[in-house]
Parts: structure tokens; sequence; C-alpha cells
């Protein structure tokens, strides 16, 4: 999709995690290869969409007003959007579009740990094969212009257990990367009911037929709980994994005719600090705040329902402005103020992760 002021490319992914067609791997490459200082967007879909859902209408808005703000224009990036689409919908009537989570989410996670899906843009942009990409850099496995796949990796109501966030974060821990700029950001409504209660409810009937070791939560704690804890619940509903949260300051600031989503793009706020649309031109200032002694480059951030109400919303306006926000603060050639990027090639502290088991 060319002639809109960004370009947008889609690859698609079968069943078993192979290209529909290996054309389109080739013509994305070609794409970005052939900007000058591109800022490439991928967007992986979750359960109800496909390639020709009304997510890419979304997803194209988002990379046009990416495009038309200051912030990027004047960094001189050029915005592409790679689109990643799997079948995620296998019906439009609403009994079967219910219960086919767990056939989408069995199907997603197989696509994930497929190679095609992992070779594509160096990883799949979602948690399973991100956590492979951070594991070789930690290994000192990852090829020099093939390490993580990507600056910033951020995912919303994420309605995966929480197994591998658990073990990600600790081994995050144990490498010291404390006071470094997020790689991966998982943002969670508190007023998501799928992920806070439906998934818990599936998930206790699989439990049954599974063994769990009793392990610590990350961090100076070594209380010992069972992985099934961690088995029945999605990240941004285990309070044993929420670092951070979303706080509404007691402060509003003019907008000077810029909406909270350009505004967020711009390196002026300080620290953690973002801004929403509020009353009257004004603007609402509101602060990532973390919560735990958990400090990682793994941000697991429970959000206020103001902000994102429900798991299918995450394309209104004020979590749009929430997402430019965090990608400024994870960006330096927007923020003035990053942080530097963790090292992970730290060797790991073994008293971080020692526990005994029973």
């Amino acid at each position: 999709m060319v002639g809109t002021g960004y370009k947008v490319a889609f690859i698609e992914f079968g069943e078993q995690g192979s290209y529909q067609d290996t054309s389109q791997l080739k013509n994305a490459i070609e794409l970005v290869q052939n900007t000058n200082k591109p800022l490439v967007i991928t967007y992986v879909h979750g359960w109800q969409n496909n390639a020709e859902s009304g997510d890419v209408q979304r997803f194209s808005g988002l990379l046009s007003r990416l495009n038309q703000a200051s912030a990027i224009r004047d960094a001189g990036f050029n915005v592409i959007g790679v689109y990643m689409a799997w079948r995620g919908k296998l019906s439009s009537v609403p009994a079967l579009k219910e219960i086919s989570f767990w056939n989408r989410k069995a199907t997603a996670e197989r696509i994930a740990s497929n190679f095609d899906c992992y070779d594509a843009i160096a990883a799949l942009i979602v948690e399973r094969s991100v956590a492979h990409a951070i594991n070789a850099e930690m290994h000192g496995h990852a090829d020099a212009d093939r390490s993580l796949p990507a600056d910033l990796i951020l995912v919303v109501n994420p309605a995966s257990d929480s197994v591998l966030a658990r073990q990600m974060i600790s081994a995050l821990y144990s490498r010291r990367t404390e006071n470094s700029r997020p790689i991966f950001v998982s943002i969670t409504s508190t007023s998501d009911t799928a992920t806070s209660l439906a998934f818990p409810i599936g998930t206790s009937l699989a439990a049954t037929t599974k063994g769990f070791n009793k392990v610590p939560p990350p961090g100076p704690e070594k209380s010992l709980h069972s992985e099934r804890e961690f088995y029945t619940s999605t990240p941004g509903h285990n309070q044993m994994l929420i670092n951070y949260v979303t706080e509404k300051l007691p402060k509003t600031i003019p907008s000077h005719g810029l909406p909270a989503f350009e505004t967020n793009l711009k390196h002026n706020l300080v620290g953690d600090v973002f801004t929403l649309d509020g009353p009257n031109g004004s603007l609402e200032l509101w602060h990532i705040k973390r919560v735990s002694a958990v400090d990682v480059p793994y941000w697991d951030v429970s959000v206020d329902p103001s902000i994102i109400k429900n798991h299918g919303d995450l394309w209104n306006e004020r979590a749009e402005a929430m997402m430019a926000a965090i990608f400024r603060i994870a960006n330096p050639k927007l923020n003035r103020y990053a942080k530097p990027r963790a090292i992970l090639q730290k060797p790991p502290d073994f008293n971080r992760l020692q526990y005994r088991q029973h």
C-alpha cells in the first residue's frame, strides 16, 4: 500500500506456520531496504482477526497518524508497516467465535514456534518467539545483525499463560538489567474479563492433567509457588509479575493544539509520564509507575480501564496515545532522557536465582 505517505506490506502464514506466499517476505524486505531511514512497525494480530479484518484499517490508521506526527517527520523517519496475518478468526457466528479460542490459541503457539514465522523478521513479534531471541542474545548465540527482532516489542491484553513471562523476567533480573529502557512491554486492562476470568477457567481444566514444580516469583522474595498459579493466569493479571501500573497525576497541562498522541511522541515529557486528552483543550498527566522491586526491561503494566476498557479495545484514542508514549520512552532518537539499552550478555547472578525445590 503506497501513495499514502506510509507503506504497508503483508506476510501471511498458514496453520502450520508456513508462508502462504514467500514473495510476500521478499517484497517486505525489499521495501525496508529501499526506504531511507525506515521506521518499521510490525503488527501481529490476535484472536478473531486475519488479513481481511477491520484490524487492517485500524493498523493503517495508526501508521497514518505516526507518519503525520511532527516528531516522526522531524526525526526523518519514513513509516513502514508490516502486517503479519494468520487465521485468528474461524467463524463470525457468535457461539462458534467464542469456542474457537483454544483451537486458535494452540495454532498461534504452533505458528510462533515454527521456523518460517521466526525467520520472517528475525522473529515473530510475540512473546514466545521474542523469548527465543532474548535467550540467544543472553548466551551470545545471536548474529550481530539478527539479535533482538525489534527495538521495542509491545503486546496488548495478551491471552497467554504467565509461565514464560515469569521465566523471562527472572532471567533478566538475574542479569542485573536495572536502569535500562524497556525491551518488552505488556499492557493489560484491569477490566479485561477475557484474560482475567475466562482464561483461568479454561486453563484450570487443562491443568488437571499436568505436573507443576514450585518456583519463586522474580525478585528478592524467595517464597515458592506452584507453577499452576502461573499456568492459569495471564501476565497482566498475575500480581507476582505486575511491575508497573498506570497512575493519573493531579495535574493537567494545556494542549497547545496538539492531541495527546502527538504530545507523547515529543521528548519534552520527563521520565515515564504521558498525556491523555482531557476536557476543554487540556491534557491529563499520567505516570507509568513501577510498583515492584523488580527493575527489568520487561514491563508488565496493569492499565486503568479508562485507557483500555476491555479485551478488544486497543485502537481507541487513549490507548493509542499511551502506546505512542511507550514508543517515545523506549526510543533514544525521540527521547533525550531515554535510559541505555540493557546489556543482556552479563552472566547470571545465581544469588538472585537460588531457591530450594521441594
